[in-house]
This record gives C-alpha cells, sequence and structure tokens, in this order.
C-alpha cells in the first residue's frame, strides 16, 4: 500500500516540477523580448536625435545665409563671455546686436531668422535656465542638452577645425568651410576633441563640407 501511495506521490510531483521549469523558460524568454524591444526602442530615440541635430544645423546655415544676405555680414563667433558655444549668434538672429528685436540695431536687419523653443536654450553647462545670462551669452542647446558650437572664417585661427593631412585638399586649404563658419554639435557622447580638431569625433554632428 506505501509503494502505492509513494508511486501515486512522485507521479503528482512531476507534473509540478515541469511546470515550474516551464514558468522559468517563458519568464527568461519574456526579459529577452523585453531586452530586445527596450534596446530597439533607444536606438530609434538616438537617431531621432541625431536628425533632429542635423536638422537643427541645417536651419542655423539658412538662418545665417539670409542673415548675411540682409546684413553683409555673418553674425559674430561663440559667445559673448566664452570663447565657445554660439551665444553671439543666438543674439543677432533672433534678437539684433541691440538684443530687442522690435528696435533692431541696423535697419538692413530683417529678423527674426531663427525660432528656437524655449527648452531648447540654456547655458554653456546644458541647464536649460536663461534667466540671469547676459545678452550674447544664452546657448542654443542640442538634443543632448550641450550647447552648439559656431565659429566664423574670422576666427578659425584660434578655434577653427583643420582638414586632416589625409584629405585631398589638405596641401592647399588648411580649415572645413575655409571662407564661411563652422557649426558642431558634440553628439550623444557630449565630448569631442581639442582643437584644432573640434568636432570630428565618431558621433559627433557638424556642417563640415568635403
Amino acid at each position: 500500500m506505501r509503494k502505492m501511495l509513494d508511486k501515486r506521490t512522485s507521479r503528482q510531483v512531476k507534473p509540478a516540477a515541469f511546470t515550474l521549469i516551464e514558468l522559468m523558460v517563458v519568464v527568461i524568454i519574456l526579459s529577452m523580448l523585453a531586452l530586445l524591444v527596450m534596446g530597439s526602442y533607444f536606438n530609434q530615440v538616438e537617431r531621432a536625435r541625431k536628425a533632429a541635430a542635423k536638422a537643427t544645423i541645417a536651419e542655423m546655415e539658412v538662418a545665417i545665409t539670409r542673415y548675411q544676405v540682409d546684413t553683409c555680414v555673418y553674425p559674430p563667433s561663440l559667445s559673448a563671455a566664452s570663447p565657445d558655444g554660439c551665444g553671439m549668434l543666438e543674439l543677432v538672429l533672433i534678437h539684433s546686436t541691440s538684443g530687442n528685436s522690435n528696435i533692431p540695431s541696423s535697419a538692413m536687419w530683417k529678423g527674426p531668422y531663427l525660432t528656437v523653443k524655449q527648452e531648447l536654450l540654456g547655458d554653456l553647462n546644458g541647464n536649460n535656465v536663461i534667466t540671469g545670462l547676459t545678452a550674447g551669452n544664452v546657448q542654443i542647446l542640442d538634443p543632448w542638452n550641450n550647447a552648439y558650437r559656431y565659429v566664423l572664417e574670422s576666427n578659425y585661427n584660434l578655434y577653427g577645425t583643420v582638414l586632416p593631412s589625409s584629405h585631398p585638399y589638405a596641401t592647399t586649404e588648411t580649415y572645413y568651410n575655409p571662407s564661411t563658419f563652422q557649426i558642431v554639435s558634440r553628439g550623444p557622447d557630449g565630448v569631442t576633441l581639442a582643437d584644432p580638431n573640434y568636432g570630428t569625433g565618431a558621433d559627433d554632428i557638424n556642417n563640415f563640407g568635403e
């Protein structure tokens, strides 16, 4: 009789053990699928951010060109209080050098030439706060909350990005976009190379022509 009970008990335990293994397999599969979905989602988000940075740089180029056509000069480089960022660009394209788009410093100024959402403005540290910043120091931020850097040709000797020695025109030209300007986003990792190779990191986004 005991042997029969033991056999019956063992028969009842086996299905339970098998069900537990099945559940573990299902959990593992679902976890793997979740990781794949999350990885795909984050990749899509990163691609969207890169596309947004490229689009913003293209919009800046158009705005700068319109400003140059109207005023016969390009916007000044960098920021008023720092040799970095694009504070002066933000000032002259949106507010004019007077800081007041309603009373521009020049009759030739026909802006604003660029529209930037409030959440894309900040300081050089990427803080989305402009209160307390002075004119010429408000930055346009990229999708990773870092300031774009804008350098005019006249400042290339200090801050311009040079052509690599392997470039076909490196023997006749020194800088990318030699007669206009350079715009750089430091990309997803927020870092780049030091001058004169600024903006040439693997994930950097720029307007450098060939």
